[in-house]
């Protein structure tokens, strides 16, 4: 009987280290104030994140080591679910980025403006799950056309954005997502995007319109029978603007003076990096285009990004007046501008746009120049 009673808790006692090992990661709590110290990170941090190189920061998605243990973060070798795919944690890909990134009270890039505004406030997105549609993505026509994904059924998943294992992933950039462990500078990162994302034929190395054209073909220029807004791309020059490299305002303050925004690597402090990111002064063009912007088109990702006041152009639109950058933490200050960093997986504003109406348009169109 005594023999019984240790074999059962023996037993019991194993059931619950494997629940402890197959059980996913729980979603990282911004909002906490027990967040380690920049210090600390190295020491807190080792079983999913991993100091960085000029790689970027990539957590369990790459900088595999002989030594490192990465990959039991995400795949349970022996403990999987019946038919799990991959040996992940979660019955689809989705489940899976989920058991991380799951937006738990508005702490991810999904599930953010709705825990902050209610449902009714998420009006557009990237629907995961739900649909194998791409807006635009006839290349002839500029209208919607059906793909192939890799999610349920055929429809769009994480996986077809995003590299899971890092490999393949476009150049690092600088975004405008600042996470509470990371403040008060965002770092620079490749946020996993794929070179080839969705069904795209070609690679692409650096993140700007040509990446968002790998699905969005008939957006693109000279590639439907109908007008489309021009943007840069391969297609329209050999030195396209984007994300990392742009022609931007060169302060917040009313001035006509543009810079060439470069990405360059930050020093040890984390400095500023160049491009469309941590900025909103990339979202303005005066009028006539200044030498910087002689060439180029604006790029997609000017006109679709997370919700912002942007600024305006002042007297007769050779004037930028931009609103200073101050983003707010996951949503949760109504000041924030932008106060959601979200983007591309959903906005409070539709079609993924910066603002809205005319307003959109009036960031690169003077007033004093409609016929």
């Amino acid at each position: 009987m005594r023999r019984c009673a240790k074999t059962t808790l023996l037993a019991a006692a194993l059931a619950v280290v494997s629940v402890l090992w197959v059980t996913p990661a729980a979603a990282f709590d911004e909002s906490t104030s027990t967040i380690p110290a920049p210090g600390e990170w190295a020491t807190n941090c080792p079983t999913c994140h991993q100091w960085p190189d000029f790689q970027g920061y990539v957590g369990p998605h790459g900088h595999y080591t002989t030594t490192s243990r990465k990959c039991a973060v995400c795949h349970s070798v022996h403990s999987a679910p019946a038919g799990a795919l991959a040996l992940l944690p979660g019955p689809t890909i989705t489940d899976t980025c989920l058991t991380c990134h799951d937006g738990t009270q508005g702490r991810g890039v999904y599930g953010a403006v709705a825990a902050r505004l209610g449902p009714d406030a998420v009006a557009s997105g990237h629907s995961i799950d739900s649909t194998r549609t791409v807006p635009g993505g006839d290349a002839e026509t500029g209208g919607p056309v059906s793909m192939s994904f890799s999610g349920l059924s055929g429809t769009l998943t994480c996986s077809d954005c995003h590299s899971p294992h890092g490999t393949e992933a476009v150049d690092l950039f600088l975004g405008d997502r600042i996470r509470h462990s990371m403040q008060p500078v965002a770092l620079p990162s490749s946020k996993l995007l794929r070179q080839r994302p969705g069904m795209a034929e070609e690679p692409v190395t650096t993140y700007g319109s040509d990446w968002c054209l790998g699905c969005h073909q008939g957006r693109g220029p000279d590639t439907v029978e109908t007008h489309s807004h021009p943007v840069d791309s391969e297609a329209t020059t050999d030195t396209p603007f984007h994300y990392g490299y742009i022609s931007r305002l060169a302060s917040d303050e009313p001035t006509s003076q543009t810079v060439i925004s470069i990405t360059g690597f930050p020093d040890a402090e984390f400095g500023t990096w160049g491009g469309l990111g941590g900025s909103n002064r990339g979202y303005l063009m005066p009028y006539p285009r200044t030498p910087e912007q002689s060439g180029h088109a604006p790029i997609c990702q000017q006109c679709h990004e997370d919700a912002r006041a942007a600024g305006v152009l002042t007297g007769d639109g050779s004037t930028g007046d931009a609103e200073p950058f101050a983003p707010s933490l996951d949503g949760v200050s109504a000041t924030g501008n932008p106060r959601f960093q979200n983007f591309p997986h959903e906005s409070t504003n539709r079609r993924l746009l910066v603002a809205t109406y005319d307003g959109l348009c009036l960031n690169c169109h003077p007033m004093n120049l409609t016929p």
